[in-house]
């Protein structure tokens, strides 16, 4: 069975990209264009794993990733960071990897077969 992937990003252009290149790559794939969007999609469809921009409209990535870790069925969901915004921000914790923008989509499938092992 496919691992399912959320994706948060507010940029349409990369929620596109990041879905088409997952599935192709045999994951299944659920979206949201911001954090309090990615917090109910995390709640409904309990995802294996979530890429997370950090710098959005609404609810951010800093308060998504402080919502996820304070569930206590989903907090051991990975994460993956995705973004062009700046230094790691100092909520995430150190295990969190973060790959900028634009997206090395190696790195990705190395990162999601090390998290989803």
């Amino acid at each position: 069975m496919a691992k399912k992937v959320l994706i948060i990003d507010d940029d349409p252009a990369i929620v596109e990209f990041l879905e088409d290149f997952l599935q192709d790559n045999d994951f299944e794939t659920v979206s949201a264009f911001n954090g309090a969007e990615g917090l109910e999609k995390l709640e409904s469809e309990k995802p294996d794993l979530v890429t997370l921009d950090m710098d959005m409209p609404e609810k951010g990535g800093t308060l998504f990733y402080a919502g996820l870790r304070k569930n206590e069925s989903l907090k051991d969901t990975p994460v993956v960071v995705i973004s062009g915004v700046g230094p790691r921000p100092p909520a995430l914790h150190k295990s969190v990897p973060v790959i900028t923008k634009p997206i090395d989509g190696d790195a990705l499938l190395g990162h999601l077969s090390t998290l989803l092992a």
